[in-house]
C-alpha cells in the first residue's frame, strides 16, 4: 500500500473518530427542557436524527468504497 493511501486512511479514521466523539458528547450533555415549538412533526423528527443520518451516510459511503475496491481488484486481475 502506498504512503498516500496510508495517510488518507489515517486522516479519514481520525475524522470519523472525532465525528463519533462529538456526537457522543452532544448526547451526553443534557440541555434544560424547553417547551416544544409550534413546528410540525416533520421538523421535530428530522432535528433529533443527527446520529442516525450520519450513521446511514457512513454505511452508504462504506458500501460505495467497497464496490470501488472490488472493481479495481477485478481490473487488476484482467490486466495480468
Amino acid at each position: 500500500m502506498s504512503s498516500t493511501k496510508s495517510a488518507a486512511a489515517a486522516i479519514l479514521s481520525v475524522l470519523v473518530v472525532i465525528l463519533l466523539a462529538s456526537l457522543l458528547l452532544k448526547a451526553a450533555i443534557h440541555e434544560p427542557a424547553t417547551a416544544p415549538d409550534q413546528a410540525g412533526p416533520g421538523t421535530v423528527l428530522w432535528e433529533s436524527r443527527d446520529f442516525e443520518t450520519i450513521l446511514q451516510g457512513l454505511l452508504i459511503l462504506g458500501g460505495v468504497v467497497a464496490i470501488l475496491m472490488l472493481l479495481r481488484s477485478s481490473k487488476q486481475e484482467v490486466q495480468r
